[in-house]
Protein backbone atom coordinates (compact mmCIF):
# COMPACT_ATOMS: atom_id res chain seq x y z
CA UNK A 1 0.00 0.00 0.00
CA UNK A 2 1.23 3.31 -1.16
CA UNK A 3 1.44 6.78 0.98
CA UNK A 4 -1.54 8.79 0.39
CA UNK A 5 -0.01 12.02 -1.94
CA UNK A 6 0.35 15.34 0.00
CA UNK A 7 -2.68 17.86 -0.98
CA UNK A 8 -0.14 20.91 0.38
CA UNK A 9 2.30 19.64 -2.56
CA UNK A 10 0.41 21.72 -5.28
CA UNK A 11 1.46 24.93 -3.64
CA UNK A 12 5.05 24.06 -2.85
CA UNK A 13 6.54 24.98 -6.36
CA UNK A 14 4.79 28.72 -8.24
CA UNK A 15 3.32 28.89 -11.57
CA UNK A 16 5.03 30.16 -14.75
CA UNK A 17 5.28 34.09 -14.66
CA UNK A 18 2.86 35.83 -16.76
CA UNK A 19 4.65 37.74 -19.70
CA UNK A 20 3.19 41.12 -20.16
CA UNK A 21 2.55 40.66 -23.62
CA UNK A 22 0.50 37.99 -22.68
CA UNK A 23 -2.09 40.15 -21.08
CA UNK A 24 -5.27 41.73 -22.33
CA UNK A 25 -6.18 45.64 -21.89
CA UNK A 26 -9.15 46.50 -20.44
CA UNK A 27 -11.51 49.13 -21.46
CA UNK A 28 -13.24 50.92 -19.07
CA UNK A 29 -17.20 51.11 -19.78
CA UNK A 30 -18.55 53.18 -16.91
CA UNK A 31 -18.72 56.15 -19.22
CA UNK A 32 -22.16 56.63 -20.92
CA UNK A 33 -23.28 58.88 -23.65
CA UNK A 34 -25.81 61.87 -22.56
CA UNK A 35 -29.26 61.14 -23.34
CA UNK A 36 -30.57 63.00 -26.04
CA UNK A 37 -34.48 61.57 -25.28
CA UNK A 38 -36.69 60.97 -22.52
CA UNK A 39 -36.92 57.26 -23.90
CA UNK A 40 -33.37 57.19 -24.44
CA UNK A 41 -32.73 58.15 -20.46
CA UNK A 42 -35.83 55.68 -19.20
CA UNK A 43 -33.62 53.13 -21.39
CA UNK A 44 -30.27 53.77 -19.82
CA UNK A 45 -31.81 54.10 -16.45
CA UNK A 46 -33.34 50.41 -16.67
CA UNK A 47 -30.10 49.32 -18.19
CA UNK A 48 -28.34 50.22 -15.63
CA UNK A 49 -30.44 49.04 -13.04
CA UNK A 50 -30.23 45.67 -14.41
CA UNK A 51 -33.13 45.69 -16.12
CA UNK A 52 -33.75 45.17 -19.78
Amino acid sequence: MTAPEDPRARFRSLPRPVDPQDTVETVDASVTRPAATESDERDRLLRDAGGV
